[in-house]
C-alpha cells in the first residue's frame, strides 16, 4: 500500500469493499438470474360447482403460471374435492370450459393435491379421482405449503 499511502484509510477501505465487490460479482447470481429460478406455486380453490368462477379462473391462472415456467400444483379442498372425482362432469362457466382448461394444466404436467378430509366428507373415495388428482396427506399438505414462494387463492 505505499503507492495509496497519501490517500486516507477509509478511502482506502472503500476501495478494498469496491474491489472486493467487482471480484465476487462474477460468482453471485444477477437479477436476470433470479428470476429464471424456477418458483413454485400453490393455487387453493376451495369451490366448485357452487362458484364455479372462482374454480374456472384457478385452473385458468395455475395453467398460465405453469406456462410462465412456475411449478405449478393445484390444491382443492372444500367443495372443489368434487372436481377430482371421475364420476362429476366438468362443467363450462360462461366461455370457460373447466374440462379443456383442466387438461390443458394436466398435459403441461401440473398436478392436482386433494384434501383428504374434505374427500372422506363429500364422500369423494382416492380410488374415484380423476388422472392428474392425487389424494394428498397431513404430510404432503404441509410439505406443498411449507416449500410454496407463492399461494394463490380463489
Amino acid at each position: 500500500m505505499t503507492v495509496l499511502s497519501h490517500v486516507p484509510k477509509s478511502v482506502c477501505s472503500l476501495l478494498t469493499v469496491l474491489a472486493l465487490s467487482v471480484a465476487l460479482g462474477a460468482f453471485l447470481p444477477t437479477p436476470s438470474h433470479a428470476q429464471e429460478a424456477e418458483k413454485t406455486v400453490v393455487v387453493h380453490i376451495g369451490q366448485y360447482s357452487n362458484d364455479l368462477h372462482s374454480a374456472t379462473m384457478g385452473v385458468s391462472l395455475a395453467h398460465k403460471m405453469q406456462e410462465a415456467g412456475a411449478q405449478v400444483t393445484i390444491f382443492v379442498d372444500r367443495e372443489a374435492v368434487r372436481m377430482g372425482e371421475q364420476g362429476q362432469p366438468l362443467l363450462t362457466y360462461g366461455d370457460s370450459d373447466l374440462d379443456t382448461l383442466l387438461s390443458n394444466y394436466l398435459d403441461g404436467g401440473g398436478s392436482v393435491l386433494v384434501c383428504p378430509h374434505c374427500a372422506e366428507l363429500g364422500g369423494v373415495e382416492p380410488s374415484e379421482l380423476r388422472d392428474g388428482f392425487e389424494m394428498g396427506t397431513q404430510e404432503s399438505i404441509t410439505e406443498l405449503f411449507m416449500n410454496a414462494d407463492t399461494v394463490v387463492d380463489y
